[in-house]
């Protein structure tokens, strides 16, 4: 039977029923099911009903020439189901173990050839593996070669297989008396080196098949599993792609368009300012000097722009988005850190140059030294934790004092710590948390994503550490703390 084929493999429920059919015995004791092939049965059949004709014909004719009628009579029985027995080996893939028992006792019976019950040994040995079974149908094959060689030997020349093949050439056919040159003792040495190759070979065949199909069936297996596992990381790649890139929209896309909102309310703050402003007083003037109204008016202006540049540059990375999407083959080149965001003190001052622009209130300590040796992979989550808290800020507590300090060197790692006040009243989230710690996370309010679970996760994937939460005062803190990994 021919290995399965990836993805088409043989059931292990259909196995066992298989080996169910294939002997008496316990599943649990039989290897993969043989295959039978026609051909190779044809030839058995054949030869086995050749063997077993010619020695109960020449056994026959012994008891015909000796008068001994009961003996010519169990010849022409042995005869008939010479016809028979040899069709046994069409069942010899379902039932071995019956198939060699039945031609064993079919030959130890009658006076017949000992080619049956080996065949039949090889299908017992390439199908069944308890020890017990494969013993007595190795010990009755064994008998069956053995009573049929010692019967042939025991008879006259003219009677006996051996003795005719080392007869005198002319001798033993037509009527002439068979003339044996050789001697007794060089043909019982012959018909044993026979019957021991050939019962070698029975022995031999069988377990060659069942080593075979053992091999065969191990590749499947192996087959089937290798098909599995590459399957696993074909979902694992894409499930690190969208990830991946589901990170990178949060990161980019999360930040630019909280800038917009800030903007945008800062700007719908200060047309409703300028309104006011222009409104016409008592006396029927404008409530105030027209200096205050230009200054607002360039105000508006600058926060048009602001809106507009970062509305430019979010368009930019949502196209990026898209790319990545349409061309996943290039997602590695384009999620790779860039000058963007590297931990460098040009892309800190801009990211923190427009999160003040946009009126956030923030305080700062840089102290960044050696970065020309940092990993950029540490750098550039190094620079995404800084885009969170400032985004996770400008979301949640609008207009709140924000706290950011920044130290990276060798010994200590990349450290960064986010403090921000809330302008909340103390709830159940910080009713646990000790002074100046931050409390478990998990119960932080009006939370839009997975932004800072997301970030911990890569933090983490980098051998860091990331905690979040409040403190007693309902203070949210923010800590990052990465290794230094130089390059290598």
């Amino acid at each position: 039977m021919p290995p399965a084929a990836p993805g088409n493999g043989v059931r292990l429920g259909e196995r066992l029923r298989l080996s169910d059919m294939t002997d008496l015995t316990d599943s649990r004791n039989m290897d993969p099911p043989v295959g039978v092939r026609r051909r190779w049965t044809v030839a058995m059949v054949a030869v086995s009903m050749l063997d077993m004709l010619v020695q109960t014909a020449y056994a026959s004719n012994w008891f015909r020439h000796t008068g001994y009628d009961l003996g010519y009579v169990w010849g022409v029985a042995g005869l008939l189901i010479g016809f028979v027995a040899p069709f046994l080996l069409l069942r010899r893939g379902e039932r071995p173990v019956h198939v060699c028992v039945a031609s064993c006792l079919a030959v130890l019976l009658t006076p017949s050839g000992s080619a049956l019950p080996l065949f039949a040994l090889a299908g017992v040995l390439a199908r069944c593996r308890d020890r017990r079974v494969v013993s007595v149908c190795t010990a009755l094959s064994a008998a069956c070669c053995v009573k049929v060689e010692v019967m042939d030997l025991l008879r006259p020349a003219d009677y006996s297989v051996w003795r005719l093949l080392f007869a005198r050439p002319g001798t033993g056919v037509d009527g002439v008396p068979a003339v044996v040159d050789a001697d007794s003792l060089a043909i019982v040495a012959a018909a044993t080196l026979w019957s021991v190759g050939t019962f070698a070979v029975a022995v031999l065949s069988g377990l060659h098949m069942r080593n075979r199909t053992v091999a065969a069936d191990a590749a499947a297996r192996a087959d089937n599993e290798r098909e599995r596992a590459n399957g696993l990381q074909t979902d694992l790649d894409a499930q690190r792609f969208a990830d991946a890139v589901a990170a990178e929209a949060h990161d980019t896309l999360a930040h630019s368009l909280s800038l917009i909102a800030v903007n945008a309310s800062a700007l719908q703050a200060q047309a409703t300012r300028l309104a006011s402003m222009l409104r016409p007083g008592d006396a029927g003037h404008p409530s105030n000097d027209a200096d205050d109204a230009m200054a607002s008016a360039a105000d508006l202006a600058k926060r048009a722009d602001e809106i507009r540049r970062q509305s430019a540059g979010a368009l930019d990375e949502a196209h990026d988005i898209i790319d990545m999407l349409r061309h996943p083959q290039d997602a590695r080149a384009m999620l790779a850190p860039d000058s963007g965001t590297a931990l460098t003190r040009e892309a800190l001052y801009d990211v923190i140059g427009s999160a003040r622009s946009a009126g956030m209130a923030l305080d700062t300590w840089i102290d960044i030294r050696d970065l020309g040796s940092l990993h950029p992979d540490i750098g550039k989550i190094a620079f995404r934790a800084v885009q969170e808290g400032l985004t996770n800020a400008r979301r949640h507590a609008p207009g709140q004092h924000v706290s950011l300090e920044i130290t990276a060197e060798r010994p200590h790692g990349v450290i960064i710590l986010f403090t921000n006040a809330t302008g909340r009243p103390d709830d159940a989230a910080a009713s646990t948390a000790l002074p100046g710690t931050p409390v478990a996370t998990g119960t932080l309010p009006r939370s839009g994503g997975n932004g800072l679970p997301g970030l911990r996760a890569r933090v983490q994937q980098a051998g860091g550490t990331c905690e979040y939460g409040y403190d007693e005062r309902n203070d949210f803190h923010l800590d990052v703390k990465l290794p230094f990994v130089p390059l290598r």
